[in-house]
């Protein structure tokens, strides 16, 4: 987006603000449903002494020029992709609770422990982005779970070990070495059993935590978000203690797509299926990340249709560079994002080198660069072959991530044609679109991300399969920048519906209307 086009987004996000659902005061309850003391925050980096003057329910400032409802309203979010874990879910959850605050809506956020930054972790639960901490308001109250809530079989190991310890001793083997014994038995015994994800064993601590917050916030809403999908079943639990209105979010389809191997089975399936009727049993809302999506919920819950509702992912003009990147001396492709499983690299390789064959002088300055977690693909870069054309720049920051975007000739969108994939939408798309620059999408035709890029400027879209028709959309992007027109403009009546500002308007009227419900069926 040239720097016109980025400060008409940004007008329209704000203009999209003042379009969302008015606010109504807000009804507090005559008093708590838990009573009790306090819960302490707790404060990352902050001494013992600083956090004994926290033990009251903390007055917040907000900092200075920041607008506040008169009487906000309070909501509970349960999400362990939460800064500062680097995962495109943490995205999301992180910009909801950035732009809520503006529509009346105070977060207290219950997530996962803080682990040591791991930024080249291939798992997207170690993999750290402690940059995007700092897209996080001050003033917003943020809980961890300890290291032993997130890894139950290390913990079983332990106590275990203590317990045989003691008899141990007798034939030389104390508690350490039962420990040590135990650890990786208990870790494929957890592996088996963690369904539907290894977040459940936080379980109980996250209900607990969740229980002593109300106590001091006595929250209006509780909203949580998976994929993970333990996140869902807590805050089932969570929603039946503290009887306070409920907002699932999907960001990924449960049942038609299971995450583990081991529920894949007959058995497996079935549980999933009454999990997953559960959580939309209970939810006062449904919220989902594409039509498709809703539609599917709506096919399954007929009776339930009301409670689905679609809040696109979207992209926020504030992480984009004020200033536009100088024109490329090369032509560069740019796949920022993650591979793993089915979503591999190699026909969009394959057609890379095709159109390096075919199209003279492209060999000298094209470029296909990968940033972000490779999976088992690293092989396939820096060959010898390719002569430095091919390369992975390994995992950065998001916000890095978004400049490297903005100085791409064209940025690559890759989505594999797998069973239930069509209703794939991937939340880079909507980055790719508000960052102004041509768009090479990977994606299988007749699909969500497909409609979504129907019609737009600069996109190309090609089937996953089609080698020859990829080569060929590569070629028509190196003509367009040859020419010097590696740019795009978009209607921005568009690009103001997919402002994170926009769809956190759009979350809080959802809570507004789950908590206006409940006030009236209050007053029958």
């Amino acid at each position: 987006m040239g720097r016109g086009g980025l400060a008409r987004a940004r007008r329209s996000s704000s203009h999209a603000r003042k379009e969302a659902p008015v606010i109504t005061p807000l009804e507090k309850d005559d008093k708590l449903i838990f009573g009790g003391p306090p819960l302490r925050r707790r404060h990352p980096g902050k001494s013992a002494k600083e956090r004994s003057h926290q033990i009251a329910a903390p007055v917040i400032e907000r900092p200075a020029g920041a607008k506040a409802a008169a009487c906000p309203r309070k909501l509970l979010v349960i999400a362990s992709r939460f800064p500062p874990v680097a995962s495109v879910g943490a995205i999301r959850i992180r910009k909801f609770v950035k732009y809520l605050c503006e529509q009346g809506w105070e977060s207290v956020v219950l997530t996962g422990a803080h682990r040591q930054p791991q930024p080249i972790a291939e798992d997207a639960r170690r993999a750290c982005d402690l940059a995007s901490l700092q897209d996080v308001p001050a003033d917003v109250e943020v809980h961890r779970l300890g290291l032993d809530a997130d890894d139950g079989p290390r913990r079983w190991s332990r106590d275990l070990g203590a317990l045989l310890g003691i008899p141990g001793l007798l034939v030389g083997c104390d508690a350490q070495r039962c420990t040590d014994w135990l650890a990786w038995r208990m870790q494929a015994i957890g592996q088996r059993l963690a369904f539907p994800d290894r977040g459940i064993w936080r379980f109980s601590e996250a209900i607990r935590m969740a229980v002593a917050l109300h106590r001091r916030h006595s929250f209006d809403a509780i909203f949580s978000s998976g994929m993970p999908f333990s996140d869902h079943l807590i805050a089932l639990h969570v929603q039946a203690r503290l009887r306070r209105p409920w907002v699932a979010d999907f960001r990924d389809p449960w049942v038609e797509y299971v995450h583990w191997p081991q529920w894949t089975t007959r058995f497996g399936a079935g549980l999933t299926r009454l999990a997953e009727a559960a959580v939309i049993g209970r939810a006062a809302a449904v919220v989902s990340v594409n039509d498709h999506m809703t539609r599917r919920f709506a096919e399954r819950y007929g009776r339930w249709a009301p409670k689905f509702v679609t809040i696109e992912n979207g992209f926020d003009p504030s992480d984009f560079p004020e200033v536009s990147p100088a024109p490329r001396r090369e032509f560069q492709l740019l796949y920022a994002g993650s591979l793993y499983g089915q979503r591999g690299p190699d026909a969009v390789l394959a057609a890379f080198r095709r159109f390096v064959d075919r199209t003279p002088g492209s060999a000298s300055h094209a470029r296909f660069d990968f940033l972000g977690r490779v999976g088992p693909f690293a092989d396939r870069f820096d060959r010898a072959e390719d002569a430095g054309r091919v390369r992975h720049l390994g995992m950065k920051p998001h916000r890095e991530a978004m400049e490297a975007m903005a100085g791409a000739s064209a940025n690559v969108v890759l989505l594999p044609r797998t069973a239930g994939g069509e209703g794939d939408s991937t939340a880079k798309i909507y980055e790719c679109i508000g960052i102004g620059r041509p768009i090479l999408a990977v994606v299988p035709s007749g699909g969500e991300a497909a409609r979504l890029l129907e019609g737009l400027a600069g996109a190309h879209v090609c089937d996953p399969d089609d080698v020859e028709a990829i080569s060929r959309g590569i070629g028509v992007l190196y003509t367009r920048w040859l020419a010097g027109a590696d740019r795009v403009e978009h209607a921005p009546e568009r690009l103001m519906t997919m402002t994170r500002q926009f769809q956190a308007g759009c979350l809080a009227g959802v809570l507004n209307r789950a908590v206006g419900r409940r006030a009236w069926i209050g007053r029958r």
